[in-house]
């Protein structure tokens, strides 16, 4: 069985009005999309499903966390995530783009396939800059090892180095400074 068949709603036996579903999200959920930056998370999803004659009109809760790699330290953490949102399905017998407010579907199936939409709505709820959190003191969680070794460059140092590279092209005309230097003056007598 597909996992992901699990996020699937059958729709067509249910009748109109108002209708709740919930789902676990869990690693094999993660691990079931090819290119997923996500390996372990888990989280709840509810569904809120409300069918009218001619469209479907979704209402979606969702918390949990996710692991992923903190930009600042590169060590994987759990990442909470909360997202809620609304999805409306129409039906069409012309193959439609959805947007990720609509959704269009053939009036033919009879399962509404939501784990497409689950997973990036969790993926888009997520902070553009995940870093570990502080604690209540206000210092980073970050791998304080891994931090020293990420050394960093004063403004002096940073004038000095460049400095160097401007004159390591003298003297002896070698270094790639020197070559580009050729080639500026080459290029400046075709003028």
């Amino acid at each position: 069985m597909d996992i992901l068949s699990k996020y699937n709603i059958p729709y067509k036996g249910l009748s109109l009005g108002s209708h709740t579903f919930e789902f676990e999200v869990d690693d094999r959920f993660f691990q079931a999309f090819e290119h997923s930056e996500f390996r372990r998370g888990h989280g709840r999803v509810k569904v809120g499903l409300e069918k009218q004659s001619r469209m479907l009109s979704l209402a979606f809760d969702m918390t949990g966390e996710v692991e992923v790699s903190c930009d600042r330290c590169l060590e994987e953490f759990m990442l909470p995530f909360a997202y809620q949102g609304t999805l409306q399905v129409r039906f069409s017998e012309t193959e439609k783009e959805s947007d990720g407010e609509i959704m269009w579907i053939s009036p033919n199936e009879t399962e509404l396939c939501l784990a497409q939409y689950i997973y990036e709505s969790i993926n888009l709820s997520l902070p553009y800059q995940r870093v570990h959190p502080t604690d209540a003191a206000g210092n980073s969680l970050c791998n304080a090892d891994m931090l020293s070794r990420f050394q960093i460059v004063s403004e002096e140092e940073f004038e000095q180095i460049v400095e160097q590279a401007a004159h390591s092209g003298e003297g002896e005309g070698g270094g790639p400074w020197g070559a580009l230097e050729k080639v500026k003056e080459e290029l400046n007598k075709t003028k």
